[in-house]
């Protein structure tokens, strides 16, 4: 399957997608039903292994939804098995050095522009896939092309350095997570802050001078249609258990209203 998500961001669409907890294939399906570009199937802060979340790829796959994935960390063993079951994009939280980014892209390129283990696995149809069927060279290229790298934007060491980072080769992009960054500048969730606004700002700038993509997450609808005028490439609404529990919550309310 192709990365949805990457042709429409060459077609200058702006994409929204969210975070995906709470693990069931068939809510995955209903987001696809529901108009998003994406979901992120949290490895970090969610509950899922391996298996299930290759699951969670198929059932996205199935209804036109680029599934994205956040690792716990940037190892080995996390890497390789989220780029072989065939994620359309990679983000990584918590990295602080470029040694750190360095090692991201290492894991999740093919040579020339890193060292990811070979195999054609899941995420290439095992290699029967008419994109993955040709040369070695002409799969790890083609593999290369097709996953977006987006290290989260969320400690002070990545914020200060975000021009450095974006420099690297086999970065697609950055993620900034809100809640981590403002902790890490010492402003905790306080988004309206103008140094806050400023620092999201630079960042924007810098992925926009580096010609990569910017992506940000939203907890409002308000918030998420500033971040899109400001011209940021895509952004991840909510998390899907509290959208889930809101809905619920507004129904609930009106009918007992009336």
């Amino acid at each position: 399957m192709e990365n949805l998500a990457k042709g429409k961001l060459a077609e200058g669409e702006k994409l929204l997608g969210t975070f995906f907890s709470m693990g069931n294939p068939s809510e995955m399906e209903c987001l696809g039903y529901a108009g998003m570009d994406f979901a992120i199937i949290d490895t970090e802060h969610g509950p899922f292994d391996t298996e299930s979340a290759m699951g969670l790829v198929r059932a996205a796959e199935s209804v036109g939804l680029s599934p994205f994935i956040r690792i716990a960390d940037v190892s080995h063993k996390e890497v390789q098995r989220a780029v072989d079951m065939g994620v359309h994009g990679l983000i990584a939280p918590c990295l602080r050095s470029l040694d750190d980014m360095k090692k991201l892209v290492s894991l999740a390129k093919f040579p020339p522009l890193g060292n990811r283990g070979y195999i054609r696995g899941r995420g290439c149809g095992y290699g029967y896939q008419p994109w993955a069927s040709g040369s070695v060279s002409d799969y790890m290229a083609a593999s290369n092309d097709r996953l977006l790298v987006l290290p989260q934007c969320e400690t002070r060491e990545c914020y200060e350095q975000i021009e450095q980072v974006l420099a690297i080769d086999g970065i697609d992009g950055i993620f900034i997570g809100p809640f981590d960054l403002s902790i890490s500048l010492d402003m905790p969730g306080d988004f309206d802050n103008p140094k806050f606004r400023d620092s999201v700002s630079r960042v924007l700038e810098a992925c926009k001078k580096a010609g990569k993509f910017s992506f940000i997450f939203s907890t409002t609808v308000e918030q998420a249609q500033e971040y899109l005028r400001q011209g940021f490439d895509g952004v991840a609404h909510g998390l899907d258990y509290v959208i889930f529990t809101e809905a619920y919550k507004s129904e609930l309310a009106k009918i007992r209203r009336a």
